[in-house]
């Protein structure tokens, strides 16, 4: 009982010290988090750095696909090797043989 008679009394003593702090502190939060433009304003912050982040693997993928693309323009091995492994294609008179897929063993 004593304990939280002390713990009252220094609270007390800081409110009545740090009256206007405490007020333009509560007032600042309430201006802040019961707006609803700060709060789209957050989540406008939020959805930019996805945004960029986006951006960022798109570029990436980009040159990825440019690399491939130069490689396809620069030479016949590239494309033949395209069209072997995507498409299946041989040459003639090679004989092309296929394995079925190894079996899960469970």
């Amino acid at each position: 009982m004593k304990r939280r008679a002390a713990r009252l009394a220094a609270a007390a003593d800081f409110a009545r010290e740090h009256w206007a702090r405490v007020l333009a502190g509560a007032a600042l939060l309430a201006v802040f988090f019961g707006n609803a433009g700060f709060r789209s304003l957050v989540s406008n912050w939020r959805e930019l750095r996805r945004l960029h982040a986006q951006i960022d693997q798109l570029r990436g993928d980009e040159k990825d696909l440019d690399a491939k693309l130069a490689a396809l323009r620069t030479g016949n091995g590239a494309v033949e090797r395209a069209a072997r492994r995507d498409l299946g294609y041989i040459k003639k008179g090679e004989i092309e043989y296929r394995f079925p897929p190894p079996e899960d063993k469970k």
